[in-house]
Order: structure tokens, then sequence, then C-alpha cells
């Protein structure tokens, strides 16, 4: 049985040096799926003999790479053990000890496991240990290949499809140990822009109404919900075995642009501001943003100088209203009841 892991990447040039040094320690094979990245991500893949990059054609992260990662995966023969991971995901150093390779390999194939999914919050050391969504969470991270199993590709924008084959769910084994670190939000500048990103790409592909206006950003309001926020330090055990492997996963470049934001001032330049007000995406500068494509050289941008294009009604809603709706809120568990009922 070989373990490789499958990766969907597009510009994870600030962190994807530092995942692809942890998963070469357990990994026989990395098959990377590059979705056009014009940072130096190809660059990195490059330089880890175990990598293999293949082509997403894919203009959005949609559940079909799964499909396509999979394919890859099956040039190998045998019922491999395939892990799936975002480039922002690092397993704790539990992975390369002998009893989790030795229980992994008792799995039959056409099983599934699962790891608890530890969100970073505003630092590399501190994660989320509260009620919210983004603590105690568990994701299905991998399976034994029964070389049947198979996914439904759905043309989905940031589609949560499992990444696992629906087929192979319910054999499914919970690992205590290893947990995986997910950093995305210790990057939190980066984070805005990206969720920007989804909500705007989102709201292109949508019908135009106020309900699915209200969809999108209820969908993505636990983001920057920090009402409930707990956080606590995460075990240095966890990855003082990288540290000493000279893989520093403290430390992260910081950025004050990102190619999520150049996308976006396209679109405003495209659709004009006015047509993204009702979308919660005003918490960030844009109009810096903007002075920071100049300073660039990037063309093709907004020429006149951005301003919030809300409504004091807009405003209220966004900050006041949202949370109403929220996931956690008792409205939200009300209607949930009633649907149930």
């Amino acid at each position: 049985m070989k373990i490789i892991v499958v990766m969907p990447v597009k510009n994870e040039e600030w962190i994807l040096e530092k995942s692809l040094k942890a998963i070469s320690l357990f990994a026989d094979h990395i098959i990377v799926a590059d979705q056009n990245s014009t940072d130096r991500s190809v660059d990195i893949c490059r330089q880890f003999k175990k990598v293999i990059v293949i082509k997403n054609p894919n203009k959005f992260h949609t559940s079909s790479v799964r499909l396509l990662l999979l394919n890859a995966v099956r040039d190998f023969d045998g019922y491999n053990a395939i892990f799936s991971f975002d480039a922002d995901e690092i397993p704790t150093t539990h992975i390369l000890e002998p009893d989790f390779l030795e229980k992994l390999k008792e799995l039959t194939p056409g099983s599934s496991f699962t790891f608890q999914w530890i969100n970073l919050w505003r630092s590399s050391l501190k994660y989320r240990k509260d009620k919210s969504v983004w603590a105690n969470s568990w994701k299905h991270f991998g399976f034994i290949d029964d070389r049947k199993a198979d996914y439904n590709t759905l043309n989905v924008i940031n589609d949560d499809t499992s990444r696992v084959p629906l087929s192979v769910l319910n054999n499914n084994f919970k690992f205590e140990f290893p947990k995986v670190l997910h950093y995305q939000f210790s990057n939190w500048d980066r984070t805005l822009s990206k969720q920007a990103r989804y909500r705007i790409a989102e709201f292109i592909q949508r019908k135009k109404s106020l309900f699915n206006i209200i969809k999108i950003n209820f969908k993505y309001f636990p983001t920057k919900d920090e009402r409930s926020l707990v956080l606590e330090d995460i075990p240095r055990e966890w990855i003082n075995f990288y540290k000493e492997k000279g893989n520093d996963l403290e430390n992260f470049p910081k950025s004050d642009f990102y190619w999520f934001d150049e996308e976006i001032l396209q679109n405003f330049k495209q659709y004009k501001t006015e047509y993204f007000k009702w979308l919660d995406i005003w918490d960030i500068d844009w109009e810096r943003k903007r002075q920071l494509t100049i300073e660039k050289d990037i063309k093709d941008l907004p020429e006149n100088k951005i301003k919030d294009p809300r409504s004091f009604y807009i405003k209220f809603y966004h900050k006041h209203l949202q949370p109403l709706l929220s996931y956690n809120s008792f409205l939200y568990k009300i209607y949930r009841i009633l649907k149930n009922s």
C-alpha cells in the first residue's frame, strides 16, 4: 500500500513549501492539481521529488478537481491510502508515528478515515476552542482506495463536497491523532480577501435577488464571527519535529496585497462597486488595494477612487442583522427546529 496525498493548489506560495516539506516526510507520492497559478507555486512543487503536478483547468475550486486527482492517483497500482489536504493544511507530527501507520495499514479497501480539523486563528500558534463552527470540527481526510469509488462532479464554486467518495463514508475510522492544522485563518488579512473573492464569485454566478445575497452573506458570515471566540495555544509537540527538520511553522510571510484582490478589483471595474454593495466585503480598504495596484503597475483596474457604496441601512444590516441570522443565533435555531418538526 502506498500513501498518496492529493492537493488542489491555486497561488499558495505563502505556505506551499512548508506543507510539502511536512507531507514529504510520510507520503510516497504527492499529486498537485495546479489551477493556473501565477505565483511561484509550480516552481516550489518542482523542488520536491515526490510531487507530481497536473493541470486543473477549472476557473474556480470545484468538486470536479477531486475526480481529476483520483484519476491521477489510479495511475499507481494497488489499494492505496489516499489523503486529501489543501495547501494550508498540515497534519501534526503524529502522522509520522509507527503506531498510526500500522493502524492505517489495517484499514480495508473501501474505508475512510477522519481527523480533527484544528483552525488556527489570527496566529500560527493559537487555535479556536469554543462553541463556534470552527472548533471541535472533524473532517474526512482520506480513504483506502478500492478502485471502485467515484465522485459526483458538481460545478459549484467553493463546493464543500466531501473530500472522499460517498460510497466509503459509512465504513469510517476516526483517529484521535494526528490532527490537521488549518492555517487559513492564521493570516487574517488574506482570509478576508479570499472570502470576499468567494462572495463576489458566487454573486456573479447566481441569479440576482435579495434572497441570494442574504444566502451568500449567511454562508460566509461564520468566517468573521468572533462573538464566542476562545483561543488556546497549540501544544508545541504537534510541530516540534518539523522545526527540528528545518520547517518553521511559526512564521509566515505577510503581504498587503493578494491575488484575490486583483481579481476583485477587476470585477469592480467590470460591474461597478454599486453592484456589490449588499455583499459583506466592505471591511476591507479597497481604495488602499487600488493604490497598491498602481504601485505594482497592474493594468485594467478601476481608475477612479473606490468608495464604500453602502447606505446606512445596508451597513446596519451587515453590522447588526447578520448576527441575528447566523448559525449560532437564537432565531436560526428556532428556524431549524420548526423545519425539522
